[in-house]
Formats: C-alpha cells, sequence, structure tokens
C-alpha cells in the first residue's frame, strides 16, 4: 500500500520507493528509505499533504510524493 493509504495513528515500515532520481534523493535526505519506520501523524482535509513522524521529525510530503512510497504494516 502506499503511504497516502495509511490511517491517522497507524505505523509502517517503508518497503520500496518507486520515484525517479531527484525525488528519491530529496526523499532520502528527509531521512526516508527502505526499512525505515514511520508513523502517519495527519493530512490535510483535501489530502494535498501527509505529515509523518520518522525517527522523532515531522516530515510533511505532498501527496503526489507520499504515493510513491511503498508500506507494510507494523
Amino acid at each position: 500500500m502506499s503511504l497516502n493509504e495509511l490511517k491517522i495513528n497507524q505505523s509502517a515500515k517503508i518497503m520500496r520507493i518507486t520515484a525517479g532520481d531527484e525525488l528519491r534523493d530529496r526523499l532520502f535526505s528527509l531521512g526516508l528509505s527502505e526499512g525505515k519506520k514511520l508513523l502517519k501523524i495527519n493530512s490535510t482535509l483535501g489530502k494535498n499533504t501527509v505529515a509523518i513522524e520518522l525517527e522523532r521529525t515531522c516530515v510533511i510530503l505532498r501527496s503526489n510524493e507520499a504515493e510513491h512510497i511503498f508500506v507494510e504494516l507494523n
């Protein structure tokens, strides 16, 4: 399932990232990589952005970025 499909307060592990090189590098610089655990904190009403907690840091992603991150529930 993609990160967008997680419900609020669900935790998951990143299984793969299917983004192009530029977006993959950006996500990696934010600490997102395969094997990392995260918690979905919130999303906006229009689901345009997704807030996650990753290693005690809050990261906010655009929905079109989050759709490239595939996770598995913990």
